[in-house]
């Protein structure tokens, strides 16, 4: 496996960890490395990641994921329908699940976050999370809006560099922080 590949991903998994926009042991983060995709294992702590818990399988399904995120076929849709994104971060962020739950969609009222991301749209699914829903629905929006919210559950983004993707998710939930805070969205 790719080491840089591989620091990046825990030097990024800390850095949405400490951000506040994962709990102990939620969200996910991949990078796209040819036909393969390195992504965080299932169960670990996204926050202190070390090497063996980044997990190396191949962009077309063969079945070898059992120890890969339970959101890896998200991730793969994702790169499968943007050939020009190599970096997926989720999240399950505080302040824009909240607004997730009476918006379709969440518009930035501040300047960073507007400039960055106009829009989120936030999509319904009967299942939410390892949903083969969400893995159809999520990749169009990525591609249109670089980041898209699954009500009640997180956020997806996608971007050429992993820094790329973790900036998309910080401006989701600043932005929502902001709209929260301010009342300005109902």
């Amino acid at each position: 496996m790719n080491k840089k590949i591989i620091k990046e991903i825990i030097l990024f998994g800390k850095v949405l960890y400490e951000q506040g926009l994962n709990h102990s042991h939620s969200g996910n983060i991949s990078v796209r490395d040819g036909n393969n995709i390195l992504i965080k294992k299932h169960g670990v702590m996204l926050g202190y990641l070390t090497e063996k818990d980044i997990v190396s399988i191949n962009l077309d399904n063969d079945g070898k994921d059992k120890e890969a995120s339970v959101e890896a076929k998200v991730h793969r849709n994702i790169y499968l329908s943007n050939p020009g994104v190599t970096a997926v971060a989720h999240a399950h962020t505080i302040y824009a699940t909240v607004l997730s739950l009476k918006s379709k969609v969440i518009k930035p009222v501040d300047s960073e976050g507007s400039l960055y991301l106009p829009e989120i749209p936030v999509i319904s699914c009967s299942q939410t999370i390892c949903s083969d829903e969400v893995a159809a629905k999520i990749p169009a929006l990525i591609s249109k809006y670089k980041a898209a919210f699954v009500r009640g559950h997180g956020a997806f983004a996608g971007g050429k560099t992993l820094s790329e993707a973790c900036l998309y998710l910080s401006v989701v939930e600043s932005a929502s922080k902001i709209i929260y805070l301010s009342g300005l969205q109902k």
